[in-house]
């Protein structure tokens, strides 16, 4: 009632607030009736219009970490720049129109310039189509410029900020518009700090953009190790393993080589999921997170990361362009401490594609081949490294090591010894004259032992082979199903095709046979360890990701005994005084590979290749160290050497160099390799 009276005493300042107040009133209720009650037809069509599609999302993968838990391979931050084309929508909307009016002026149209706003407004209540000069495949046309235009103009400008310059293929804009519309377009996928600070700074004039943060797969020493870590390749579809259908993937990555195959399920972990609500137009309305992804867990290798290192340095010592492969095993268990392979190269450039000419002019070279493991998958003749197999079937055949045997002279080469039975005419390259299986081991005279050869015969000789698992897997963890390399025939292939002696002459001394790098390590370290076979093992164990998770390691393989030699140990400790000695005596072949304080036992080999046109030489060191506690067998293998001695004897000498300090706990960091 006041307020009546207050009207009544006509105040007119109350009156127009009442007034005000009454039309904001009736203005709300207008509004409120329009949408629900007269528009309600068109919101309901544009609900039924959206749409709930989903996109799998990666999780972060687990890191590769050496027996110390030094990181081999983990993540690092990368920073993105997106276009989210949901914001550019009006722009294409305006661009669109301004080209299609440039059109229709162009035609002499009557509907370029419309008869004022009145013309316009009146025209959308009738909702009439204006009367038009395009036609349906030149108005789809128009659109697709009209979008190119305006996000090449954004990209424009963001070159103009960091400094850069980028380009928009028009065909890459409009496959994202075609098949990944609702996620963001990267126009620049690593910037750097200085970049980002420009952007955070700037991007606030540049409409639609934004600096994303993604973990992208960071290798930290480059090539070091490269053969046994492996590397990623773009892969999204992971629907068939995963038994889930996803619309949209976001960038992910497959191991294609080494660890990160072998073992790319448990490093790759548990992929996650969001919905991502769409409309029609096919732009991003909303997400929402509806499965969190679950990182991958850490390997933990058997790998030495300075033993790594000391092998890659000593490696890539020798002269020239290298291709060879060097293997460190620790005799008591089988566990690979180092794997190196040259030439190598850098995991991390496949992360983001290796272009066709970086592939032409590197990675597709013939002879370097550097993707090939040599250490793993190449299948080398042992030369006169095979000697110690052939030592073994002597000795276990009733060799007298100090029978003394005469080796002729050969008349084409003064100096040079040759052994000749009746057609089998093969060179030596240590001199004629008598021999005892000490003197015959360090000389490597292969008259010597291809004599030994011949009296052990094709069965005990391949059989004592087939006790080191010549020929075999060696089942490293490199993959998930590893191929048989190497060739080491059964003896009763031998007998059902009755093959020559001059065949039996050449297995004796290491041709026609072949091996892997990693197969004569394993035999070393038999020899060292007294006659345990291990399986070599790479893997320790899987840790979770996760810091504060108390979830127990897996072990992967604890190390396994393959076999036994079941040789006598006198036969055994024969053999390994003739390769100290081979080391030690001035006569010895292998004395480029002495260290003081430091009794390193070793053979050396040198096989010929030849045929095809073909000449070459493929190089060996064997050995392992201390002699008196054998703790390390390292080989090292170099194609296109000199001779074992001069090639890799110095290889091996510089690891065992390292090993002792390592031992002695005066070891000094190695620098980065190149």
């Amino acid at each position: 009632m006041l307020v009546f009276d207050q009207f009544n005493q006509a105040e007119r300042p109350l009156r127009w607030i009442a007034a005000v107040v009454a039309g904001g009133l009736l203005l709300l209720l207008a509004g409120l009736l329009k949408v629900q009650i007269l528009g309600h037809r068109r919101f309901e069509q544009s609900l039924q219009t959206q749409s709930f599609q989903s996109v799998r999302v990666p999780a972060l993968r687990g890191r590769i970490l050496d027996r110390n838990g030094r990181e081999l391979v983990g993540n690092a931050p990368r920073y993105r720049l997106d276009v989210y084309l949901e914001a550019l929508s009006r722009d294409f909307g305006r661009e669109y129109g301004r080209l299609r009016r440039e059109i229709l002026a162009a035609r002499g149209g009557t509907n370029a310039n419309p008869a004022g706003p009145w013309h316009r407004i009146v025209a959308k209540f009738r909702r009439e189509a204006p009367r038009s000069l395009i036609r349906p495949e030149e108005n789809a046309l128009l659109w697709r410029q009209a979008r190119y235009n305006v996000v090449s103009n954004v990209v424009a400008q963001v070159a103009a900020k960091v400094g850069l310059p980028l380009t928009l293929g028009e065909a890459e804009l409009h496959r994202h518009w075609a098949n990944t519309r609702a996620l963001p377009l990267a126009v620049l996928r690593k910037l750097t700090p200085q970049q980002v600070a420009l952007l955070t700074e700037q991007s606030w004039s540049i409409h639609g953009v934004s600096v994303e943060l993604q973990a992208t797969r960071h290798y930290p020493h480059g090539a070091l190790a490269a053969h046994a870590l492996g590397y990623l390749v773009r892969a999204d579809d992971f629907s068939a393993e995963e038994g889930e259908s996803f619309d949209y993937r976001l960038r992910d990555y497959r191991g294609a080589a080494g660890l990160e195959a072998a073992f790319d399920a448990a490093l790759r972990g548990t992929s996650g999921s969001k919905s991502l609500l769409v409309n029609s137009d096919g732009y991003r309305v909303g997400e929402t997170m509806t499965a969190a992804p679950v990182p991958g867990q850490n390997l933990v290798t058997t790998l030495d990361l300075e033993v790594q290192k000391a092998a890659e340095a000593a490696l890539a010592a020798v002269s020239g362009e290298e291709r060879g492969a060097v293997v460190v095993l620790d005799v008591r268990n089988g566990d690979v401490l180092a794997m190196a392979s040259a030439p190598s190269f850098d995991p991390g450039e496949w992360i983001d594609g290796i272009s066709r000419a970086r592939w032409t002019n590197f990675y597709d070279v013939p002879k370097r081949t550097p993707l090939m493991n040599r250490a793993t998958d190449g299948a080398y003749s042992p030369g006169s490294t095979f000697k110690i197999v052939t030592a073994l079937a002597a000795l276990e055949n009733g060799l007298d090591p100090d029978r003394v045997q005469l080796v002729e002279p050969n008349p084409a080469k003064p100096g040079k010894g040759l052994f000749h039975r009746g057609n089998i005419r093969i060179e030596d390259t240590a001199p004629p004259g008598p021999y005892d299986f000490r003197r015959a081991f360090i000389r490597s005279s292969n008259a010597y032992f291809i004599e030994l050869g011949l009296e052990a015969g094709y069965d005990r000789l391949l059989s004592t082979a087939h006790r080191f698992h010549f020929g075999e897997q060696t089942r490293i963890q490199l993959r998930p199903s590893e191929e048989r390399s190497g060739w080491m025939p059964d003896p009763a292939e031998a007998r059902a095709e009755r093959w020559p002696l001059g065949r039996l002459a050449n297995f004796s001394i290491g041709q026609e046979v072949t091996v892997t790098p990693l197969q004569l390590a394993v035999m070393v370290a038999a020899i060292a360890n007294g006659g345990t076979v291990h399986y070599p093992r790479l893997v320790d164990r899987l840790e979770t990701g996760d810091p504060l998770s108390d979830e127990a390691a897996h072990a992967v393989r604890p190390g396994q005994v393959r076999s036994r030699l079941e040789a006598r140990p006198e036969h055994l400790a024969r053999i390994r005084a003739a390769m100290r000695d081979d080391v030690l005596d001035p006569e010895g072949t292998g004395t480029s590979a002495r260290v003081a304080d430091f009794a390193v036992c070793g053979k050396t080999g040198t096989a010929e290749i030849k045929g095809n046109g073909i000449k070459d030489k493929v190089t060996w060191f064997a050995s392992f160290a201390p002699f008196e506690s054998p703790r390390y067998a390292v080989v090292v293998m170099v194609e296109s050497g000199a001779s074992g001695g001069r090639t890799c004897g110095p290889v091996a000498r510089a690891i065992h160099e390292h090993l002792r300090a390592r031992d002695a706990g005066t070891l000094r960091p190695i620098a980065r390799i190149p």
